[in-house]
């Protein structure tokens, strides 16, 4: 990579982490999946129950095995039937987990955490129930502020995740969104976290790859 574009790449990322520091989050940086990798097991240290969040980002890193080979509980709705008892049961437990793995549509450089559901348990999940909360971003997730956030939902993150399920709405075909009301519409519930919630520790895994929708 050419060492202007990579500067300028770290210096989002750097510009990125001090805004969410000054929104008490905890925010780290990692040069590699690896890397990050190492750092959440050792988080993991005293959890029994790991919940994780529809996410290809964290599931990117192949923590999941290491964790389950060290004895933790994986709450992973993605193991189990759509629409049935069971999978819903999951999804209400990775909200009470020890530690909560999930990642992010958007972060802003001015430190804002932005999040578009279905469902709603991603959102419910990182602000309130686990005593950990690890998001995993990878630069290509970093946009300037909320306007851009939600404009990376609306043209890239939406539509993408949308083809990946073989929804049929509207953006699959035309790339962006079109604010359906397609009953297979995934963009029913938007979060923005200002700032640390009260009583939930989040920490920020920057990642210098491009990883996830």
């Amino acid at each position: 990579m050419d060492e202007f574009v990579q500067a300028h790449k770290m210096k989002t990322i750097t510009t990125t982490m001090e805004s969410l520091k000054k929104h008490g989050f905890e925010a780290l940086f990692f040069a590699s999946r690896e890397e990050a990798a190492a750092h959440i097991f050792e988080m993991a240290a005293d959890c029994a129950t790991v919940g994780i969040g529809g996410t290809l980002t964290v599931r990117a890193l192949n923590i999941l095995p290491r964790l389950e080979e060290a004895g933790k509980t994986i709450f992973d709705h993605w193991k189990l039937k759509p629409g049935t008892p069971e999978e819903l049961e999951c999804r209400k437990r990775q909200m009470t987990a020890d530690l909560l793995l999930a990642s992010s549509n958007a972060v802003t450089m001015t430190g804002e955490i932005v999040n578009r559901d279905g469902c709603g348990n991603r959102t419910n999940s990182i602000t309130f129930g686990p005593k950990k909360v690890v998001i995993v971003v990878g630069r290509n997730k970093i946009v300037p502020d909320l306007d851009s956030a939600f404009a990376r939902i609306e043209e890239v993150a939406g539509p993408i995740r949308s083809a990946s399920l073989s929804r049929k709405t509207p953006c699959v075909a035309t790339g962006y969104c079109m604010d359906c009301d397609s009953p297979e519409r995934i963009c029913n519930v938007t979060s923005i976290i200002h700032r640390k919630p009260m009583l939930t520790k989040i920490t920020v895994i920057l990642l210098d790859e491009e990883l996830g929708y």
